[in-house]
């Protein structure tokens, strides 16, 4: 096909063309979880995916209805998957991924590759500054579409279906997106529901201040997917008795005992594995009840004149700051819990080994450009994401969505390869070490996150391993 065309030509002037032989069909099939309806906090909610059928990954989706109760109203925080604190895969009883602080992770990764509303509107809870409604048609004419903002001392508990269809780990980065469960046996999909402190935060309310009885329900959970089929054996005769492998991304959350601000963070992590892409540091303030959601006019009257929505804050975030206490929220409209609580950094190190990773400790400004580098757009936000929108200066990033992350990764872009730093055999000493401005004494909590490149092996017998 390619006969004329010089070989000095680069291959990016080749064309790529292909042919499906054998028609294809596809439907998109329904899972129910093992207990759909009255799942709690703490509940572990499992999803078993059905066996000899090719399931198309990046379809997966999560669907449930959530029931909140309490005597003040509380709302969920941003996103959906951070209902989920701990996502489990086992593959014929084999566990081949445990991500655990999966909420946080999440909300750490989304704040710094935000997709938008692309996804989130049709169920991925990402905006939850307004309570949108609509009256059901019932004559000729349309019915109004009606907003209010979601912190006001006049709203309710809300029951919202919700739906996850943006995963971390193995569901959203395999290499290969189809999954035969033939070869694989019974895949279970287990999430552990996080605490009722971890996702609501409670309206602004005058005189009401306690959510001590705040809780969530989860009902109708389920799953749906893709399955795909073909009408000749051709694709299941090639990967018939083959050693499967998927490449895909894990990661390990470690947390350390609280310290103080003062004091600084200095802290040490132990990782033996083959491909360490990166590393990254943050902090969360440590919670343990739900208190009031962190948002503009989260801490006022919840008055309509002292609590505004994020587009509205984002229309003139100089105007909108702090309009009631220093800790009002500004744009967050998230929970404390999850909140990455990085303000007055100083200066930020890695070292591996007891051997410094950089010519010297970054400041705020040199931390962010690594972040950036090792995120993937090299100096250059060419990417089609890009920060959460109500990241409105450095400032306002270090004091809710702070990270510092430190790429370990060799990229060849001719051959199009990926490792990252090898641990194999033997664990690496991995410290982070980060001095803040003032003398801030509350506590806060430190976190280690190491993002893993492994491989999924699938042999004859169903034989499942990871490496």
């Amino acid at each position: 096909m390619y006969e004329n065309i010089g070989a000095s030509i680069p291959r990016e002037f080749f064309y790529n063309l292909s042919k499906l032989q054998g028609a294809m069909s596809k439907n998109v099939i329904k899972v129910s979880a093992d207990r759909p309806d009255g799942n709690n906090p703490g509940n572990i909610v499992n999803f078993r995916l059905p066996i000899g059928s090719l399931l198309h990954l990046q379809s997966l989706s999560l669907f449930w209805t959530a029931k909140m109760t309490g005597t003040n109203p509380a709302h969920p925080t941003r996103y959906s998957s951070s209902f989920i604190k701990r996502l489990s895969i086992s593959m014929n009883n084999v566990v081949v991924q445990q991500i655990e602080d999966y909420a946080l992770l999440y909300n750490l990764l989304a704040d710094h590759t935000n997709k938008d509303r692309t996804k989130s509107i049709g169920g991925d809870f990402d905006d939850n500054s307004i309570i949108w409604t609509e009256a059901t048609p019932t004559s000729t004419a349309p019915v109004a579409i009606t907003g209010q903002n979601a912190l006001l001392a006049a709203t309710t508990n809300q029951t919202v279906k919700m739906k996850v269809n943006n995963f971390l780990g193995f569901l959203g980065s395999a290499s290969t997106s189809i999954l035969p469960t033939d070869k694989v046996g019974e895949v279970v999909i287990s999430i552990t529901l996080a605490q009722p402190y971890e996702v609501l935060g409670g309206s602004a309310e005058a005189a009401a201040t306690s959510y001590t009885d705040n809780k969530f329900e989860l009902d109708n959970m389920y799953l749906t997917c893709e399955a795909l089929s073909f009408s000749d054996d051709s694709y299941y005769t090639s990967i018939n008795n083959k050693d499967l492998m998927f490449g895909f991304n894990d990661y390990i959350v470690t947390k350390f005992a609280p310290v103080s601000k003062q004091t600084g963070i200095n802290v040490t992590n132990y990782i033996s594995a083959n491909s360490i892409d990166w590393v990254a540091g943050t902090a969360v303030v440590a919670q343990s009840s739900p208190s009031t959601m962190l948002a503009y006019g989260g801490e006022s009257d919840g008055q309509a004149a002292n609590v505004i929505n994020l587009f509205k804050y984002l229309s003139d975030p100089v105007a909108y700051v702090n309009n009631n206490t220093g800790n009002s929220g500004d744009g967050f409209y998230g929970v404390e819990a999850l909140k990455r609580d990085l303000q007055g950094l100083e200066t930020s190190q890695f070292s591996i080994n007891n051997k410094a990773l950089n010519y010297s400790a970054f400041d705020i400004y040199e931390v962010f450009q690594s972040n950036l580098c090792c995120l993937g757009y090299e100096g250059v936000d060419a990417s089609a994401n890009g920060w959460n929108p109500a990241i409105a200066s450095i400032y306002h990033y270090f004091k809710y969505y702070g990270g510092h992350f430190q790429s370990l990764q060799l990229i060849n872009k001719e051959e199009f390869m990926l490792s990252g730093l090898s641990s194999a055999g033997s664990s690496c000493a991995i410290n982070w070490v980060c001095k803040f401005k003032g003398n801030a004494t509350y506590n806060v909590t430190p976190v280690i996150i190491a993002k893993l490149s492994k491989i999924l092996h699938v042999k004859q017998g169903r034989m499942v391993f990871v490496e």
